[in-house]
């Protein structure tokens, strides 16, 4: 599967680059080397809600703990209120945005969506804070926020330090995903319980509640072992009963444990709320991918 030849394709950019094309500092990127994605995670696909409306959850009592809502990929295109009334649509009161503020391109580099002076893979290619005012109409509706990382060749530690001092005072934000899928540093797209650790505690000397969410999909000896305030999400593409399948036997690793539906890629397109709950009972979050 395309998604899965990691180290050969990279994500398309941000939907707003084009718009505001400037990186900070000396290096020159050529952009025409990242604008061609062949990653079901990659921005810049059609509206798919009306594919998508099986999975609303507007009248559907959600499962104790559960918060259920939308991955939004680095678009700072669809207003806030969009994508909030799409979480609330999957979610109600309890609805989530997974919002990537991190985002992978070629050459290892990793991208924010604010200013930034480059440090070492990590470059800005916003002139404003793209991300800010997302966060304060996310912080209006009573929304969860994940903030997401997609590091490459950057160390996370300084990613999480990066982030959350500029957006972790936001009373929607609840923690920092690392998608594992674009890990380089280390042992490229696993985790150690040493890592774990490292980044755990910077997230939470920011604030104690918050978790440390880790995204691959990978089986479970790519993640760490199990740990308090850690949470493990599945990514498989495919065939629904395949990746059912594959999210069961990693749940089974894992105390709290959720999943992404609603990739193109998929096959039907979203799994059933039921479903998903009768494969990993433990599942206490369900991301749905609206706009890949």
């Amino acid at each position: 599967m395309l998604k899965r030849q990691l180290g050969t394709l990279f994500l398309a950019t941000c939907l707003i680059l084009t718009t505001v094309p400037a990186v900070l500092g000396s290096t020159s990127i050529d952009r025409t080397d990242v604008t061609n994605s062949g990653s079901q995670k990659s921005a810049g696909a059609e509206n798919v809600m009306s594919k998508n409306s099986m999975g609303s959850t507007n009248n559907i009592p959600l499962a104790s703990g559960l918060s259920e809502g939308v991955w939004d990929n680095c678009d700072f295109k669809k207003p806030a209120e969009t994508w909030s009334a799409d979480a609330r649509k999957f979610g109600g009161e309890h609805g989530i945005v997974d919002l990537v503020v991190t985002q992978a391109h070629a050459n290892k580099l990793a991208y924010v969506p604010f200013p930034f002076e480059k440090k070492g893979y990590i470059y800005s290619y916003a002139q404003t804070d793209l991300v800010e005012p997302y966060l304060k109409k996310f912080d209006e509706d009573g929304l969860k926020v994940i903030l997401s990382i997609q590091p490459n060749g950057a160390d996370v530690t300084d990613l999480i330090d990066i982030i959350l001092s500029r957006y972790g005072h936001h009373k929607s934000v609840i923690g920092i995903n690392v998608d594992m899928e674009w890990k380089l540093t280390g042992n490229p797209n696993h985790l150690t319980d040493r890592e774990r650790e490292a980044w755990l505690n910077k997230i939470q000397s920011y604030n104690p509640e918050f978790k440390l969410f880790l995204t691959n999909f990978n089986d479970y000896t790519y993640f760490p072992h199990d740990a308090k305030d850690v949470v493990i999400l599945y990514d498989g593409e495919g065939s629904q009963n395949e990746i059912l399948k594959e999210y069961r036997e990693l749940a089974s690793h894992f105390t709290t444990v959720g999943i992404y539906t609603g990739y193109s890629s998929d096959t039907p397109r979203t799994a059933s709320h039921d479903s998903i709950m009768a494969a990993a009972p433990n599942t206490k979050y369900i991301l749905h991918a609206i706009d890949d």
